[in-house]
């Protein structure tokens, strides 16, 4: 008989040991369960550490790169070993054209590269498609892809072996577009969610360095433009200062002469001392018009005028020019009158500017000729010479401001360079444009000013004569001059004086109210630019005053912009001149100045002068 006390143990020990099994069985599940996440962490960790390893490889690789179309390269180069890829691309986009231009690949053929080197928003190709929607596109096969099908593009792909590509936009830190970047598989491919981690830690650094580059390059553009203004400005203060030096020189001699008093000077000195007048002023001119036109502030007076009315404006003034050259000179116009709408002074501007310059620019006794024609409803007036012609590589830049053939050598000319750039613009105005042809040095050249049919007006008759100027005046005037340069006033009042005319001079703006109600002149001239009481100031007090009332007032200044012109109407006068006013504007100026002022039988003396 079994002892009960060894059955009793014997059960107890079997109840205890039965449940043990599966609580084993459960802690080897955890444990291998919490040992597979300890893999696969490692895993991870391994796959992280290897993509750092690789970024590093790749930031070393471009640390001690200067060159920044070698940092595309090696971007494109990292972005393809990034994707596993077969090719890569690297575009930046340009803004002006609204495409993308290729700037690096890796492994693309010449053909491909040609083909692809620009790229517009929705081409048949990933970077079209990107360039479009602003996402990255990605295309895992191009022969199941409905915007690729059927394409030029796809033909390309095939010919180049791409089947599949994806392609990234590059954005700044702003959110704005600078380029783009692809990578290109032969096989049918869609890109790993790891994969495309990594590839746009790389994208970052491509936009990063696209756009930095382009800021550079701005910079570099606007401190080269800056630095070429600068010489310009220098170089044209010294062409200026040689320029108005000219006519300076021979002015100052004829003074010398004239206060020497030798007899029978004057006939020679004279005229002379009016022909350098005449081109300072001609200079100034230019000057001042190109100035309002680059402004806006130029505004045209078209008028019904004849083709050979202009033609002749023009040649007057050039004529002088080409004499003295004794350039042989031949002007060929059409048989029947041709009538245009357009500022006669402004195109006898132009004309007479090319004449200058072709007188200019050919040897003594050269060869000049102008030829005016209508063929299709369109005007052309050529200007041919046979000097010293245009290099190639001016031709582009023969009508920028200040330039000039050949400066700074024995050939250069004289004048400011602004003479083609001026009539350029005035051309411009009318519609019209101005060419150039020239076959080199030695060559001669062509300009040719082509105008609209839009300017041909129906034939007119032509207006009647003026009357001969220079004379003495019919109905003289008591004439008050307001100036504080001593010199223009007074030799203003003298030439008033030789016109029959009575003066009086004021030289404080102030005093000329007071002076006015004495002297009870017929027409007042005011300066603008004075002390104390500017011209438009003064003119608004003599208005103002009842006893003053029906005076004639006309300004004459250095001031005359379209601007001061209408200052002036505001402020009550009636003429606005510029100096230095030609003798024959001042007499036709005065001609139609009715006499309004009360009786002029007491005043001040005559030719006194109110300091």
């Amino acid at each position: 008989m079994q002892d009960p006390l060894v059955h009793s143990a014997a059960a107890a020990s079997g109840r205890s040991e039965a449940p043990r099994v599966p609580q084993v069985e459960d802690k080897t599940a955890e444990l291998r369960e919490a040992l597979a996440i300890v893999e696969a962490q490692k895993r991870q960790l391994e796959i992280e550490l290897e993509d750092a390893r690789l970024l590093h490889g790749i930031s070393s690789m471009m640390a001690d790169e200067d060159s920044v179309d070698a940092l595309y390269q090696k971007l494109v180069d990292a972005a393809t070993l990034v994707m596993r890829s077969d090719f890569g691309s690297m575009q930046r986009y340009d803004r002006a054209r609204g495409e993308l231009e290729l700037i690096a690949h890796h492994g693309l053929n010449e053909d491909a590269v040609r083909f692809w080197q620009w790229v517009y928003p929705g081409r048949a190709t990933t970077c079209g498609k990107a360039l479009e929607t602003g996402k990255r596109v990605i295309v895992r096969d191009f022969e199941n892809c409905d915007y690729i099908v059927g394409s030029d593009d796809l033909e390309a792909f095939r010919k180049a072996g791409v089947r599949a590509a994806q392609s990234t936009p590059l954005l700044t830190r702003n959110g704005n577009l600078v380029g783009m970047i692809t990578t290109h598989w032969t096989h049918c491919h869609e890109p790993k969610e790891r994969d495309l981690r990594l590839f746009d830690i790389i994208a970052r650094q491509a936009a990063d360095l696209i756009e930095r580059n382009t800021t550079m390059q701005a910079l570099q553009l606007q401190t080269q433009s800056l630095l070429e203004a600068d010489r310009y400005k220098d170089e044209f203060l010294a062409t200026l200062a040689h320029e108005l030096r000219n006519p300076l020189a021979p002015i100052r001699t004829g003074l010398t002469l004239l206060k020497i008093g030798k007899p029978g000077q004057e006939a020679r000195i004279l005229p002379m001392m009016e022909r350098q007048l005449g081109h300072m002023v001609r200079l100034i001119d230019d000057l001042l018009d190109v100035s309002r036109i680059s402004r806006g502030v130029v505004a045209l007076k078209p008028g019904r005028v004849s083709l050979g009315a202009i033609i002749d404006s023009a040649v007057e003034t050039s004529r002088p020019l080409i004499n003295a050259a004794s350039h042989k000179f031949t002007v060929t116009v059409p048989g029947n009158e041709v009538w245009l709408e357009v500022d006669e002074t402004r195109i006898a501007q132009v004309i007479s500017n090319l004449l200058n310059n072709a007188a200019k620019y050919t040897p003594h006794g050269g060869q000049i000729a102008l030829v005016a024609e209508v063929a299709d409803d369109a005007i052309s007036v050529r200007v041919i010479d046979n000097g010293i012609g245009i290099p190639a590589s001016m031709l582009p830049r023969i009508f920028d401001l200040f330039t000039q053939v050949d400066k700074g050598s024995e050939r250069s000319q004289t004048g400011l360079g602004v003479g083609l750039a001026l009539a350029r613009h005035l051309a411009e105005m009318h519609g019209g444009r101005i060419d150039v042809a020239s076959d080199g040095d030695d060559a001669g050249s062509v300009f040719t000013l082509r105008l609209p049919a839009s300017v041909l007006a129906v034939p007119e008759a032509p207006a009647g004569g003026e009357p001969a100027r220079g004379q003495v005046a019919a109905d003289p005037l008591r004439i008050l001059i307001v100036d504080d340069n001593v010199d223009a006033a007074e030799s203003l009042a003298l030439l008033l004086n030789n016109l029959g005319h009575t003066t009086g001079i004021v030289l404080e703006s102030p005093k000329a109210v007071a002076t006015a109600l004495e002297f009870r002149p017929d027409v007042m001239f005011l300066d603008i630019g004075m002390p104390y009481l500017n011209g438009f100031d003064l003119a608004r007090d003599i208005r103002s005053n009842e006893a003053l009332g029906g005076v004639y007032l006309a300004a004459l200044s250095g001031w005359g912009t379209d601007e001061d012109r209408a200052r002036s109407r505001a402020a009550g006068i009636d003429c606005h001149m510029t100096k230095p006013a030609l003798a024959d504007d001042v007499e036709k100026m005065l001609s139609g100045a009715g006499r309004q002022s009360p009786s002029r039988s007491a005043g001040m003396a005559p030719d006194q002068i109110v300091r």
